[in-house]
């Protein structure tokens, strides 16, 4: 039996209520989950439960699933909605207003390194996770899942169910709110609009964005690599 088959028959087996079956069907996505939860909540605790709402949606939500995308990709369009409703909850701004940001996620810091580099690289990491909580959720989302996690475009923009180049456009503002934040850019960028006005609007967009007929610039830059470190 192919691969392919084996997951189709995990997947049926979890269309039927067979927990078991859903465990191992999520199995490999529970790190990238918690990760992506951690981008919208100031704790660890706060990632595991988080992350724990998501999936059990998507154990609720399985019969919807109609293999129309890559099970994964359905899975993390799934999981964004929760984190994107929890992001706009009341209870969710406060938490992340009161509480702090823990240095730890999904992977320990290298045993074998010295204890002043340790200090140095949980301090980064405080402060890229810390940064990233402050950039709009459109673009932070974008962020998590192309700059950490290395989704392709096209599975980024499935996942926010966009055109790609809207995540290409996310990815360029989300990186100059970064830039600023983690203090790389002398201009900070204009605050995102309120809900429900728009993504096009000039007050989302950093000071180096490019004109209306360019194609912003989303190759890897330092905003990336930060978060490439921070991630691993």
């Amino acid at each position: 039996m192919s691969r392919v088959d084996d997951l189709d028959a995990l997947i049926a087996r979890a269309q039927n209520g067979e927990v078991r079956a859903f465990e191992i069907l999520i199995a490999s996505q529970l790190g990238q989950v918690r990760r992506f939860a951690l981008a919208f909540t100031p704790s660890l605790p706060d990632a595991d439960d988080l992350a724990q709402e998501a999936l059990l949606k998507v154990y609720k939500s399985l019969r919807q699933f109609r293999y129309q995308s890559a099970f994964s990709t359905w899975l993390f369009t799934v999981v964004r909605s929760v984190f994107l409703d929890f992001a706009k909850s009341r209870a969710g701004l406060e938490r992340s207003r009161e509480e702090p940001l823990e240095a730890r996620h999904t992977s320990d810091l290298p045993g074998a390194a010295p204890a002043d580099e340790l200090m140095e690289q949980e301090q980064e990491r405080r402060r890229v996770w810390r940064a990233l909580r402050r950039v709009p959720v459109e673009f932070r989302t974008a962020l998590v899942l192309f700059d950490l996690e290395g989704r392709p475009y096209d599975e980024v923009a499935a996942i926010e169910r966009v055109p790609v180049g809207t995540v290409k456009s996310r990815l360029f503002r989300g990186r100059g709110h970064l830039r600023h934040l983690l203090g790389e850019a002398g201009d900070e960028p204009s605050p995102a609009s309120p809900p429900g006005s728009g993504e096009s609007s000039e007050s989302l967009k950093p000071p180096e964005s490019p004109g209306s007929d360019t194609e912003p610039e989303t190759s890897p830059d330092r905003t990336s690599s930060h978060l490439r470190r921070s991630g691993s």
